[in-house]
């Protein structure tokens, strides 16, 4: 089976269609066309259509393992070659990519193929933060930090941030809790010169059924996690039906992290969280230390979801500095660089700085 490329062009004059997060509708920037989502299901239905059929699914199946074996030989599984469909240009791609912008003529490229099958998401939250708001946030993020070099905060880097939907699995069910600790009571008095102190010690158990909603995990083991956990929470109002139309002029990624790697992580923030609930009931003691855990979980079920994020990577002194904001909710987050130039220079001031007020000082009281 033929991994397709397609883009969503408007109905009037031809020209690529994009989401436009302010509004919500697919805009044609030519002759300023704007679309709703019912309009685009209408116009472009061949485009979402997929029969679930078993025989369909094998052929998805054996499509991803053939386009794996001609990426492992032609490209050494780094990148593969695919055609836009508007300039006929040839656009490369790695073996991720699901979305992605034709270099030639700028056309919003979806490669329909990994984005089908296994690998097709249930759920999408569209972005609703803009470019110029990515921007603006990152400019502010910036501000202050006096030590940044000085290409980190140009121009052409603040140009360059990207919108990226994040490959995410989103998994509920119900957790029974069990922690065992050892609760001290500690009480201290003092008679005359001599201070005495009584500790009890008590063995403490709290056990609790709960349910966790929709807890997340990225599906991409090319994106630091901490990172990405560190701009949630997404908001799960936002959440619609996957489309590939939302996808006309952003990036996409598809998972490499499976739903059975990512419910491992995902258990383990639900157990921490867990914890913490317990511990918050076990009150009356100076110090509570934790002896046993027991986490036993059921009914779960795990979605495949695409995430809006706005990125900017910036390389300095041969390592990776990212800049993330949530393409829904707006929270940011970011690794700085620091100029070894600058740190040097601002040092060196404020140590003869320090030696000025320190000479005048000096002065003063010797005369």
């Amino acid at each position: 089976m033929e991994i397709k490329t397609v883009t969503y062009q408007c109905p009037n004059c031809n020209a690529a269609l994009e989401f436009d997060n302010a509004s919500g509708k697919f805009l044609c920037k030519y002759c300023g066309s704007s679309f709703t989502e019912e309009d685009i299901k209408k116009y472009f239905a061949e485009n979402e259509a997929e029969p679930l059929t078993q025989e369909n699914l094998e052929a998805e199946r054996k499509a991803a393992a053939d386009e794996s074996n001609i990426e492992t030989e032609e490209f050494t599984g780094a990148s593969a070659l695919y055609t836009c469909p508007n300039c006929g240009a040839g656009i490369i791609c790695d073996s991720l990519t699901a979305s992605t912008r034709c270099h030639f003529c700028h056309t919003p490229v979806i490669l329909t193929g990994r984005l089908s099958g296994e690998y097709k998401p249930d759920v999408i939250i569209p972005f609703r933060m803009t470019r110029e708001q990515a921007e603006q946030a990152f400019k502010d993020y910036c501000k202050g930090k006096i030590l940044l070099p000085r290409g980190f905060r140009s121009e052409a880097n603040v140009q360059n941030i990207t919108p990226l939907y994040v490959p995410y699995w989103l998994k509920s069910g119900s957790v029974n809790a069990f922690m065992e600790a050892e609760g001290h009571k500690v009480r201290s008095w003092r008679v005359g010169d001599m201070r005495y102190t009584n500790t009890k010690i008590f063995n403490v158990t709290r056990r609790a059924d709960m349910v966790f909603v929709r807890v997340p995990c990225d599906g991409s083991k090319r994106i630091d996690d901490s990172l990405m956990e560190s701009i949630e929470p997404f908001n799960y109002d936002g959440l619609k039906p996957f489309s590939m139309s939302y996808l006309s002029g952003c990036g996409a990624e598809k998972y490499d992290v499976d739903s059975a790697e990512a419910s491992q992580r995902i258990d383990q923030r639900v157990a921490e969280a867990a914890v913490n609930v317990l511990k918050q009931d076990m009150q009356g003691y100076s110090s509570v230390t934790e002896k046993r855990r027991n986490m036993s979980y059921t009914n779960q079920q795990s979605v495949y979801a695409l995430m809006p994020v706005w990125f900017v990577n910036y390389t300095y002194n041969g390592k990776d500095y990212p800049f993330v904001m949530n393409g829904q909710t707006g929270i940011d987050f970011g690794i700085l660089p620091v100029s070894r130039l600058k740190k040097f220079l601002f040092g060196a001031a404020w140590f003869v700085g320090l030696a000025i007020v320190l000479g005048l000082l000096g002065g003063v009281l010797l005369g």
